[in-house]
């Protein structure tokens, strides 16, 4: 066993010292900062956020860099905990059904482009232009066309999706060695069986690349949505609490870290099911060696 393999970390230790020290940073600058802006005399009323003998400008300093310790106990809190993760179950649902939709179509789309070079140019700049219009201007369109807040979670979530999957797809169906592509020719391979055995296989390291960027936009889109005015979702609760101030910072902040944890979530699953459907490649035959 070499050196590097010896003080190799593994994936999961990794992650949680490299919170641990963020954390640290976080606490630090975060207490710097409360001290630095708040009177003593009102440090313990800008810490409830209830308290209306605090300035003003000094209720609003947890609101801006709350203390992590505060925000993570608001996280456990049995009346927050519930609330936040139902509510971002139900974003990430939409998410994930807009994923996969999505990565149906971009999947799709690159197949019959890669057709021809012709159906590649007629096409292709129309999913260009399409990804030219902003999220945060779309999702008011959708949700007020549809007036249904899933079908517009879906749809924004897709629609964020489609275009990483479409050009990457493309490119990994050209990227074919030219001697397994001969190889095949003089196999008399049929054209489903080159796309099936050889074009699709060479795609997949491209798609996954992806999906594992479309499955952190697609939880984005689907909550720039609940801004607009849905009535359930993560988004929705970060709104709420925003409207209602100081008193609610830490559930706020709280609702922040649970829309980026899902964010990471879905983005290790995807990553997961590359490591899967990709154990032949060599990056992962060595990571598991």
């Amino acid at each position: 066993m070499n050196a590097a393999k010896r003080f190799r970390l593994a994936d999961p230790l990794a992650i949680l010292l490299v919170a641990l020290a963020l954390l640290a940073i976080w606490q630090l600058a975060s207490s710097l900062y409360f001290d630095a802006n708040v009177a003593p005399q009102f440090r313990a009323g800008a810490i409830s956020g209830a308290d209306p003998t605090v300035p003003a400008e000094m209720r609003v300093v947890q609101m801006k860099l709350p203390l992590p310790n505060l925000v993570l106990s608001a996280l456990v809190n049995p009346e927050n905990a519930a609330q936040l993760w139902l509510a971002g179950l139900i974003t990430l649902r939409s998410a994930v059904i807009g994923f996969v939709v999505g990565g149906v179509i971009g999947f799709g789309l690159a197949l019959l482009m890669v057709q021809s070079r012709l159906l590649e140019r007629s096409l292709l700049p129309y999913a260009i232009i399409s990804q030219m219009v902003p999220v945060i201007a779309l999702g008011p369109i959708v949700y007020s066309i549809f007036k249904d807040e899933n079908v517009a979670r879906i749809l924004i979530a897709a629609y964020v999706t489609f275009f990483p999957v479409t050009v990457n797809t493309l490119k990994g169906l050209r990227s074919v060695d030219p001697n397994a592509l001969a190889l095949m020719t003089s196999l008399a391979a049929s054209r489903r069986q080159v796309y099936w055995l050889l074009r699709i296989p060479s795609s997949l390291p491209y798609v996954f690349q992806a999906l594992k960027i479309a499955a952190t936009a697609s939880v984005i889109g689907a909550i720039v949505v609940e801004l607009m005015g849905a009535q359930q979702g993560i988004g929705v609760t970060i709104l709420r609490t925003q409207y209602y101030g100081p008193a609610n910072a830490y559930k706020l902040w709280g609702a922040i870290v649970v829309a980026s944890l899902l964010g990471l979530l879905f983005f290790r699953v995807v990553a997961i099911a590359e490591r899967i459907a990709l154990r032949w490649q060599p990056e992962f035959r060595s990571a598991s060696a």
